[in-house]
Order: structure tokens, then C-alpha cells, then sequence
């Protein structure tokens, strides 16, 4: 199964940095705009258990994209993994971790995912899934950089229409 890990630090203490990620209603701000990421609708508070629910897409054509977090240890780490047959991966589980760094604060995302369409989708991985997955992990480094470490920060809505 392909692993995707990514860590940054991000020049903002560690309770802004957790506040901003544990609002599903970021995550629109720091994907890129080609996927048309919309939070749907979340539990709240998010807790282990809880599910967010996001479309994604380009116009009409949307795809559901419904997780749970299975792991909830604020504000250090969450948990999140698709549901089964409820989004675009076979398989997806990421997890988010947040630790004191001297700049600021290093986020580690470790992602475990699977393609769709069995050897298809290993092949379709191998081919290009990888290298989409750090493009879209280096426009969240910068996107979230952009977001917490501009002077104007207020949280995690901030110019978020959702």
C-alpha cells in the first residue's frame, strides 16, 4: 500500500496550528482549488468517532467523500480514515501530528492510501498517484504557511466560504 509523509514547520505556536486543523472547514483553504473541495457537514466537536463529511470535484461531477477520526489526542495528533465505499480511495487513513518545534511548529501528515479498480488502480498508482499526492501535500505545506503565518491569522475560517 502506498505511504505518502510530509512534515513542515509552520511559524505559529502549537495551540493556533491545532485550532486551525481541527476545524474541517480549513481544509478547503489549504487543498488545491482544482479538486472543488466543500465540507459538507461535520460532527461537533470533532472527537474520535466523528465523521466529516466533503465532496470534491470539478462542476457537477462530484464524488462524495465521507471520514471518520478514529483517533483524537488534542492538540498532538488525529486520526482520519475513509469510510468503506465512501469516497475516491479503496483506502485511506491519514494521520495528522503536531509537535513544538523552535521555529514554531512541525506538521507531520502520514498518509496510507489504496487506489480503486485493483491492479488498475496499483497501476495507476506506480504511474502518476505518488507524484499527484506531493503535489497536492506541497500546495497544503505552502497554503497552510500562508494561512497561519500571516499577521491577519484569526482561526480557521478566515476567508473560508463554506
Amino acid at each position: 500500500m502506498p505511504v505518502i509523509e510530509s512534515s513542515f514547520v509552520v511559524r505559529a505556536p502549537l495551540n493556533v496550528v491545532w485550532e486551525f486543523h481541527n476545524d474541517p472547514r480549513a481544509l478547503p483553504r489549504i487543498m488545491p482549488a482544482l479538486f472543488g473541495l466543500t465540507v459538507e457537514g461535520y460532527d461537533r466537536p470533532l472527537r474520535a468517532g466523528s465523521r466529516v463529511n466533503l465532496s470534491m470535484g470539478v462542476g457537477p461531477l462530484r464524488q462524495p467523500w465521507s471520514l471518520q477520526v478514529i483517533a483524537y489526542e488534542p492538540p498532538h495528533q488525529f486520526v482520519d480514515e475513509q469510510l468503506p465505499g465512501q469516497g475516491p480511495f479503496k483506502h485511506w487513513r491519514h494521520m495528522h501530528r503536531f509537535e513544538p518545534a523552535d521555529e514554531g511548529t512541525c506538521i507531520i501528515d502520514h498518509i496510507e492510501y489504496e487506489l480503486p479498480l485493483g491492479v488498475l488502480g496499483k497501476i495507476a498508482a506506480c504511474i502518476g498517484g505518488a507524484l499527484m499526492m506531493k503535489v497536492i501535500f506541497a500546495s497544503r505545506r505552502t497554503a497552510t504557511r500562508k494561512a497561519l503565518e500571516s499577521p491577519a491569522h484569526s482561526g480557521p475560517t478566515t476567508g473560508v466560504s463554506v
